[in-house]
């Protein structure tokens, strides 16, 4: 089902950044560090793989990790929604709205059952570029915000503390639950492609190759949204804002690499 939503103003974003505090952040006087030595092109947030097309610079990228890091962390830890349901897919939009991303689409829907042998990466990606063949974008975008994501996740395999940070964070009670994003300026805006999956009922623990389960085995949840950012609004103030609400979580919970 579409959702629908409104921008929220520069004044109120600043409040509602320095409001999600994280447990075990520091106070809003501690100092630190920004990333500004950042050309990696992808990485594990949570439990969410974001890739990075050629040319953000390093505050865009910052922002995107931190953006994500902090909205998906406090609808988890902060409110405790349960990780996969539709409820935690709401209040995540709601925060990244705040944090100034405004959805030009949003979606939550149930997965069809997929023909035997379409794995869950696969599903995923077909996802992302269903979803973008529905926008008004057009030009080499179009085609290479797909690929971006299935480079991320190729590469990602081969990256072991970084896979090995996912493989935790996607592991949920009876499934898995992870997010999946392609990120390019456009026109002066950022833009996030996001495509949430996750899986219920079940009924063995997940291993990796969990991206390699046939995704017709069980129940299956996806969020799907196109966000956009008006690229004016990032700079090392709100970064510092919200790596001071993040704290500890920002070493804890993202690891950079290479495509």
């Amino acid at each position: 089902m579409e959702r629908h939503h409104r921008r929220i103003n520069s004044t109120k974003r600043r409040k509602l950044i320095a409001a999600y505090k994280l447990p075990g952040a520091p106070g809003k006087h501690a100092a630190l560090p920004l990333d500004s030595d950042d050309d990696c092109n992808a990485a594990v947030v949570n439990n969410g793989v974001i890739s990075f097309a050629e040319g953000l610079s390093a505050l865009n990228r910052e922002y995107i990790r931190k953006s994500y890091l902090l909205a998906s962390s406090y609808v988890s830890d902060v409110l405790k929604v349960q990780r996969g349901s539709e409820a935690w897919y709401d209040e995540f939009i709601k925060v990244m709205i705040s944090l100034g991303w405004f959805p030009v689409r949003s979606r939550f829907e149930r997965i069809s059952r997929a023909g035997k042998g379409l794995t869950v990466q696969l599903a995923a990606l077909n996802i992302i570029a269903a979803m973008l063949a529905t926008t008004a974008l057009s030009g080499p975008l179009l085609t290479a915000l797909p690929k971006l994501a299935a480079d991320a996740l190729e590469a990602l395999k081969r990256q072991p503390a970084s896979f090995d940070l996912f493989k935790r964070n996607c592991t949920v009670h009876e499934g898995g639950d992870f997010g999946l994003a392609s990120c390019a300026e456009n026109d002066g805006e950022l833009m996030m492609v996001l495509v949430t999956y996750s899986t219920h009922g079940v009924d063995k623990h997940l291993g990796l190759p969990f991206l390699e389960w046939d995704s017709s085995s069980f129940e299956a949840f996806s969020g799907q949204t196109c966000l956009v950012l008006n690229t004016s609004v990032v700079n090392e103030k709100t970064i510092q804002m919200m790596r001071e609400s993040a704290g500890d979580k920002v070493q804890l919970a993202i690891a950079k690499y290479r495509i």
